[in-house]
């Protein structure tokens, strides 16, 4: 291990009672955020986000390790707390209908409260991120996980509205997930928190569209 990953190990081990250290580490991780949803993953260097952030790039590795290691910090908590608030309302008592409301609101919600963090996750092309990070096997079973996991709720969520007789639907409850799932994503081309609809309101359009469209049955 070199001198300056001693540090910054000692440093991480000590963040706790060190205010001044977590300050810094999240205005990195911010810097990072914006840079990497500007310029997407593989076109971000270190020294933009050190830029970026108004450090120094030897003042950076102080704090980080990697490109990969940021990109991972910057992500893992945005997207594990969307798919633990989408967990508790599959589980809720809710109808199949409301729970997509629901669920539509928390991910345009979370776009908002971790703007930029969610939208780095999902523009990423994961088929080149993964070749990217061909060292880390962990990390890519990790995104793999999420993203089964999230299709996997909103699948069940649909295939229950379709038993119920609630929703109808020529296409399969796993395709009609993987059309909502690309909508809601899509929006990182478009959607900004200071736009002309808040997230609340693209979220009750979007709920609308949707579940008007799984309404009608066809004959």
């Amino acid at each position: 291990m070199s001198g300056i990953a001693k540090r910054r190990a000692a440093a991480a081990a000590s963040a706790e009672n060190n205010p001044a250290y977590q300050e810094r580490l999240q205005a990195i991780r911010q810097a990072a955020g914006t840079v990497f949803h500007r310029r997407g993953f593989r076109a971000t260097k270190l020294s933009d986000i050190a830029l970026e952030a108004g450090v120094d790039r030897a003042s950076l590795y102080y704090y980080v390790g990697s490109k990969e290691q940021l990109f991972r910090d910057v992500v893992s908590e945005a997207v594990s707390a969307n798919i633990a608030a989408t967990e508790q309302i599959v589980l809720s008592d809710l109808a199949p209908g409301e729970k997509i409301v629901q669920i539509i609101r928390e991910l345009m919600v979370s776009f908002v409260r971790y703007y930029p963090y969610m939208y780095v996750f999902v523009q990423e092309d994961f088929v080149k991120l993964h070749a990217d990070m061909s060292g880390d096997g962990e990390w890519a079973d990790t995104v793999r996980e999420w993203n089964n996991r999230y299709f996997r709720l909103l699948r069940g969520v649909i295939n229950d509205g379709l038993d119920q007789g609630e929703m109808h639907s020529p296409l399969p409850a796993g395709i009609v997930a993987n059309c909502l799932i690309g909508m809601m994503n899509h929006s990182n081309l478009w959607f900004r928190p200071d736009g002309l609809l808040d997230a609340e309101e693209i979220a009750r359009g979007m709920a609308k569209l949707v579940l008007d469209g799984l309404s009608i049955k066809s004959e």
